[in-house]
């Protein structure tokens, strides 16, 4: 059996790690560096880092932060997602130190430069962001941050995932992203992509919670976000009440 991944999610804004609730409140926690290196000890098998001002304000992506975070020569392999907007964004954010890149807007918007990515930096490192949420009617529904609305999954959407032109998709919970084990199970149940492996994001926290999304075999990973960042140790500790048919049993560093 192909083990899955336990990956540590870091949320950045205005510069500095916070704790996220449904991407509408945010408290901050402290700087990401710190963060990043006690989940490359504790032994994450990925670490993202989540950016989420730099699409809506144009920002670009925060070369500044990935060349801090390669700096730190990390173990770890760094997912990145944050103002990805064309190929040469692409590029320069993988030639800054990120081993893989999350999209998102760029499939909706430009959807011929999404194609272009795909192609020159490989599958392998792209992955597709859809932040979603099931409806009063129990229909799976994208939501736009930008809008601030819900929409059905676009013909963009759609193409990308037939076409395969992504390795995984990260799926987020977007109504309880932030919130304590309150990821809607509904969601996996009517997710209609089910050939393409999904990371699931927002409200995952226990292991309880996260042996039942696994249970789901198009699932290929879990992202835990703000519940890691307030105990020593705590990814490690998650992973030991995991069942280790899922995950491998890793070992962590000590402070240097």
């Amino acid at each position: 059996m192909i083990k899955k991944r336990l990956i540590g999610v870091i949320t950045v804004k205005d510069n500095l790690a916070v704790q996220s609730f449904g991407y509408n409140k945010y408290l901050p926690i402290g700087k990401p560096r710190i963060l990043i290196k006690n989940l490359n000890r504790w032994g994450a098998d990925e670490i993202l880092i989540n950016v989420i001002d730099r699409s809506l304000n144009k920002l670009g992506p925060d070369f500044e932060l990935l060349e801090e975070i390669n700096s730190l020569k990390l173990e770890t392999p760094i997912i990145y997602s944050g103002g990805i907007s064309n190929l040469k964004n692409a590029l320069e954010t993988i030639k800054k130190g990120a081993d893989r890149i999350i999209v998102e807007s760029i499939i909706e918007d430009e959807f011929s430069e999404f194609k272009k990515i795909s192609t020159v930096i490989g599958t392998q490192s792209l992955i597709i962001s859809m932040p979603v949420i099931i409806s009063l009617d129990n229909n799976i529904y994208i939501y736009n941050y930008k809008k601030k609305t819900t929409e059905r999954i676009s013909n963009n959407f759609l193409n990308a995932i037939k076409q395969n032109l992504a390795s995984e998709i990260l799926l987020i919970d977007s109504k309880n992203e932030g919130f304590q084990d309150k990821f809607n199970l509904k969601i996996l149940r009517k997710f209609p992509f089910k050939t393409i492996p999904a990371i699931c994001f927002g409200g995952i926290s226990s292991n309880k919670k996260i042996n039942e999304i696994l249970k789901h075999k198009f699932v290929s990973a879990v992202g835990v976000g703000n519940s890691l960042n307030y105990k020593e140790h705590a990814l490690q500790n998650l992973k030991k009440k995991l069942s280790k048919k899922y995950f491998r049993q890793e070992y962590f560093t000590s402070d240097i």
